[in-house]
């Protein structure tokens, strides 16, 4: 299949502007997700604000300022893929004709104003189907939106390749773990980073030499350290200012994972709510334990593997159960108990058999030529 991916966020970026600098999660899915899909043998087109055209990983990455329809036209393409924001669908379906299949796919949640454009009927006709990436996502647009379920499908995300191979068979996880103890805070900082270093002293309390590394900033969403600073900067200066804290800020993925090898905990009180969590998966595939929340899609992500607390309004009887999961966890890693390497091996496994972008590039290949033949077949 001929198969394109269009980033309307004006970032520039192509597919392997992920290995060397922090890209949202949408956008990095959008990059290994080509990549994968070319590897199986597909014709795939990455259409961003990209400076740098030019075939990348055998993906071909276009400019948005340097499209035409009929360039596009020219493309031949059996699907093309709208990412992230509605509101484009009319006018795809005029400069692509009836012959390509529309998806939109996007990860935002419904209240999102990006996705409101789904309100009009015209433009939500104009999608063929719409690919979301939990049934928690997908629920919130069935209803709030009456798409037909029909027209919906559920693809979710993986990390980044450089994570799933730091623990393959025969390597043993919790020997890798650093001593003094490791927690780690990897999502963007208003998900729940106050919360984090309201808990972290009680911690340390409990557990003295333990350590806490933040890896976290606005970077992913293109921020400059100026506008970042300007919302977030009083927040990432009490981490500096807490002792035992390591602030460190975004980080590509592949150098993310080197990191992620040696932390125990990834410690995400989350209060966001999440239609997927990269973030979380990383942590599966780098041998952690998660202590995070029931809330949004984190469990359907998490697969039973995290300990998950349930979202309270009053934030003390939360922090108290955060704090205590935490300390245990940070004992049963510092003890070495063969369960706990068991159960460490169970969680890696799981994405390495089930959540890596190569297994996706599977589902998603097996949707989309399904998509395109009803078509030909109506």
């Amino acid at each position: 299949m001929r198969i394109a991916f269009g980033d309307f966020s004006g970032w520039d970026f192509h597919v392997e502007s992920v290995e060397t600098m922090p890209l949202g999660g949408s956008q990095s899915a959008a990059c290994y997700l080509s990549q994968a899909l070319a590897r199986r043998g597909h014709d795939v087109f990455l259409l961003t604000r990209t400076s740098a055209p030019g075939r990348y990983a055998d993906v071909t990455c276009l400019s948005w300022p340097k499209m035409s329809p009929e360039i596009l036209r020219e493309l031949n393409l059996d699907v093309f893929v709208c990412m992230l924001g509605a509101g484009r669908g009319k006018m795809m379906r005029a400069d692509l004709g009836s012959r390509t299949r529309i998806v939109f796919w996007t990860q935002h949640r419904i209240d999102q104003p990006s996705v409101e454009p789904l309100a009009e009927a015209a433009e939500c006709d104009s999608y063929d189907a719409f690919a979301f990436v939990s049934e928690w996502q997908r629920d919130e647009f069935l209803l709030g939106f009456g798409l037909p379920r029909a027209r919906t499908q559920v693809l979710g995300n993986a990390p980044a390749p450089a994570f799933v191979d730091l623990f393959p068979d025969g390597r043993p996880i919790l020997p890798q773990k650093a001593v003094p103890p490791l927690l780690a805070y990897t999502s963007t900082p208003f998900r729940g980073l106050d919360v984090l270093l309201d808990a972290f002293p009680a911690i340390r309390e409990r557990v003295p030499d333990a350590r806490l590394r933040v890896f976290s900033s606005m970077a992913v969403y293109r921020k400059t350290a100026t506008e970042d600073q300007a919302v977030h900067g009083a927040l990432y200066q009490r981490c500096r200012q807490t002792p035992g804290v390591e602030y460190v800020g975004s980080l590509p993925q592949p150098a993310l994972a080197r990191e992620m090898r040696e932390v125990a905990v990834l410690a995400y009180p989350n209060t966001f709510a999440e239609t997927f969590c990269i973030a979380a998966l990383e942590a599966m595939a780098s041998g952690c334990r998660i202590i995070t929340s029931a809330f949004g899609a984190l469990p359907e992500t998490t697969a039973g593997f995290a300990q998950l607390i349930p979202v309270s309004r009053e934030r003390a009887p939360y922090l108290r159960e955060f704090i205590e999961r935490t300390v245990n966890a940070l004992g049963e890693i510092r003890g070495g108990d063969p369960a706990v390497e068991d159960s460490l091996r169970r969680q890696v496994q799981y994405v390495r058999q089930n959540a890596t972008w190569a297994v996706r590039a599977g589902q998603w290949e097996e949707w989309l030529r399904g998509l395109c033949e009803e078509t030909r077949a109506s």
